[in-house]
């Protein structure tokens, strides 16, 4: 494979994670206690839950209730605070058997377990399994605390996801590592 193809299929695997990630949260938004909150409206659920760090909106997909409420926002969330669970959503298209879970694979960052320790019973991973081919013949959903996530755990590992600065100024020669100039032309890749 060209240098060409693999990024072309990155990208494409991107986008089919990306499709699979929206029919979970669609699935899982049946539920009529389940709800996808707006940016704004998460940062603000953090707050009334007194989180206090580096958490984001980023650190869960949704929030569930237990009992079914109007759609929830930034002026609301704070009122029914004390009736919401987060949702970290983690979803696959393989045939998961069934509730056990057994060879579900997944990734999920420190902070989501970080989050998931400070908060308790009140964060829950949510484990969409979008495939028919299971003991109940239908997809399904399963919320676990991180204390049951621990417990089925088989194997975890470490992953850094790196970010460089965006304030980096002309390195000296040494700094600078070996540059490599590659033209690349659209017809034939690199």
């Amino acid at each position: 494979m060209d240098p060409g193809e693999a990024v072309e299929a990155k990208f494409l695997q991107s986008l089919e994670n990306k499709k699979t990630e929206n029919a979970g949260l669609i699935f899982l938004q049946k539920d009529p206690r389940i709800q996808v909150i707006s940016t704004l409206a998460k940062r603000a659920a953090l707050n009334a839950l007194g989180v206090e760090g580096s958490f984001g909106a980023q650190t869960f997909d949704a929030v569930m209730t237990r009992e079914p409420v109007e759609p929830l926002g930034v002026d609301d969330i704070a009122d029914h605070i004390e009736d919401v669970t987060l949702l970290e959503m983690k979803t696959t298209k393989k045939p998961i058997k069934n509730a056990n879970l057994n060879g579900f694979f997944f990734g999920a960052t420190e902070r989501e377990y970080e989050l998931a320790t400070h908060l308790g019973d009140r964060y829950r991973f949510a484990f969409v399994v979008l495939s028919e081919n299971n003991d109940y013949g239908q997809y399904f959903a399963v919320l676990l605390p991180l204390r049951e996530v621990a417990r089925r755990t088989r194997a975890r590992r470490i992953q850094y996801q790196v970010n460089f600065k965006t304030d980096t100024a002309d390195l000296s020669a040494e700094r600078q590592g070996d540059f490599l100039p590659v033209t690349i032309r659209p017809d034939h890749g690199p």
